[in-house]
């Protein structure tokens, strides 16, 4: 690797993030890799550097410093091109970075990743046309992130995430959600398409899958009620969520949102961010792999 560019979000990590990129550039300095910063100033910009970065096709590698969503904007820029991504954590989660291995204190990150990193090829999901790589989901989640305070989660980090999903979880009325899984109908409170399994952290959703596989992996929750969300809640916290009665995982091609045709009381959001999306909603694999740059297994 000689030439990389640090997508950057200056919000990310509680205003460390500028701080952060001056010694995450005198790192690759020391590995003889020259390291660009491309900041961005507004949400979805990272897309368009993504783009024009990886169209130039000067770079080894295009880096995502911030959280989860910054990840799915620069892999949406490249997504179809031959660009080498890779993720240094500096989000309130970081779950992809936790299922690659990385840890989160983003220098560590980077010089496993100039020491060790391999290129693996990883599937990318497609919502309606918006990629994301780790879950696009329908229900109580959905809510909860949609109704985190914008600026929270960098002032207070995970605690603005926990507040906001403990106030749906006492509001939330679980309306049904109608949906088409590879042409099967179905209904639940709660439903996840999973390209990756790791799901709010070290959690996994759907523990058979990988992002590795060429499929995605359905979730549905048919729970109704606080105390249903509460249990399956804690049984995801401890493995069991699975074997639960109201919970159903299976692998699929093509999974359709259908209805409610009106959207009432109902949220979306792909990689933590909202989605605002019409019925019905197709959520597919993207033809395309993605080139991510990992820790040697």
């Amino acid at each position: 690797m000689r030439r990389a560019a640090l997508v950057l979000n200056p919000a990310a990590g509680s205003h460390r993030a500028p701080r952060t990129a001056a010694a995450l550039e005198r790192l690759f300095a020391q590995h003889g890799v020259r390291l660009e910063l491309l900041a961005t100033r507004r949400p979805g910009e990272a897309t368009a550097l993504a783009r024009a970065a990886a169209a130039r096709g000067d770079l080894d590698c295009l880096l995502a410093f911030g959280g989860d969503g910054t990840l799915r904007e620069v892999a949406a820029g490249v997504l179809g091109s031959e660009q080498l991504v890779a993720v240094l954590p500096g989000g309130t989660t970081n779950v992809v970075a936790g299922a690659l291995g990385l840890r989160r204190a983003p220098l560590a990150a980077a010089r496993l990743l100039l020491e060790r990193g391999k290129v693996r090829l990883v599937d990318v999901g497609l919502a309606g046309g918006e990629p994301f790589l780790m879950q696009a989901s329908a229900g109580l989640d959905a809510r909860a992130l949609a109704a985190v305070p914008p600026g929270a989660k960098r002032r207070f980090g995970r605690l603005a995430v926990v507040a906001a999903g403990r106030a749906a979880w006492t509001r939330y009325r679980f309306p049904e959600i109608e949906l088409e899984a590879d042409g099967e109908p179905f209904r639940a409170t709660g439903v996840a398409v999973c390209n990756l399994p790791e799901y709010a952290g070290p959690y996994r959703l759907a523990p058979g899958g990988s992002w590795e596989d060429r499929r995605l992996d359905l979730f549905l929750f048919r729970g109704r009620g606080r105390r249903a969300a509460l249990g399956f809640a804690l049984a995801l916290v401890r493995g069991h969520h699975a074997a639960r009665p109201d919970v159903e995982i299976r692998p699929v091609g093509e999974v359709r949102l259908t209805g409610p045709a009106d959207l009432r009381g109902i949220d979306f959001q792909a990689d933590g961010d909202p989605l605002r999306p019409a019925v019905p909603l197709a959520i597919r694999l993207a033809p395309a792999r993605l080139r991510l740059l990992a820790p040697a297994r």
